[in-house]
């Protein structure tokens, strides 16, 4: 243990970034895990190991054989949300009435993509709502405030967005979303 505190004092002194002091600590700590392992001897003559050493592990897999069908005028969540919700801006409206309206682009190119979106509210205790909302290319609609979970596909292909956004009360929510 002095020595790793004597390594790291010594390249703190040094002129090493904080990553590069932060990646030998770890790698010293890593070999005093390996170090650390016992070896013991039987009276027979054998030897067996303890051994402390983390086994490897890798990341998850970010990529999927499997494929989900997506109904955006069902109610049900889908398994993980697609696309993403970038941003919801606010704008006053002179009616006070809470709406919105939604602008899409393609996820990967940035390109301005005609869409149909189907809004459903969300309850207080986390239950979607069979009835739906339906929104669609970038008209504005008149809806009530609150939580809900949105379905969204373009009508160029197999684009979707889903996922739970908060709309707020007496304003236009311009809400933009990228579709995957």
């Amino acid at each position: 243990m002095k020595k790793i505190v004597l390594c790291a004092l010594a390249l703190s002194l040094c002129a090493c970034k904080s990553t590069d002091i932060r990646n030998i600590t770890s790698s010293v700590a890593d070999i005093a895990a390996i170090g650390a392992s016992t070896t013991t001897s039987s009276s027979d003559g054998s030897f067996s190991t303890n051994s402390s050493t983390p086994e490897y592990s890798h990341k998850q897999q970010q990529y999927s054989t499997a494929s989900e069908n997506i109904y955006i005028t069902n109610s049900d969540r889908t398994k993980r949300n697609y696309g993403a919700i970038r941003s919801i801006e606010s704008e006053k409206n002179p009616k006070g009435m809470t709406m919105v309206r939604f602008l899409s682009y393609q996820q990967d190119s940035g390109a301005p993509m005609k869409s149909s979106s189907y809004l459903y509210a969300i309850d207080s205790n986390g239950w979607t709502s069979q009835k739906s909302v339906s929104a669609h290319y970038a008209k504005t609609i008149m809806i009530n405030s609150g939580q809900y979970y949105l379905k969204a596909r373009s009508s160029q292909g197999e684009f979707y967005t889903t996922g739970t956004l908060t709309l707020l009360p007496g304003v236009t929510n311009v809400v933009t979303i990228d579709l995957q």
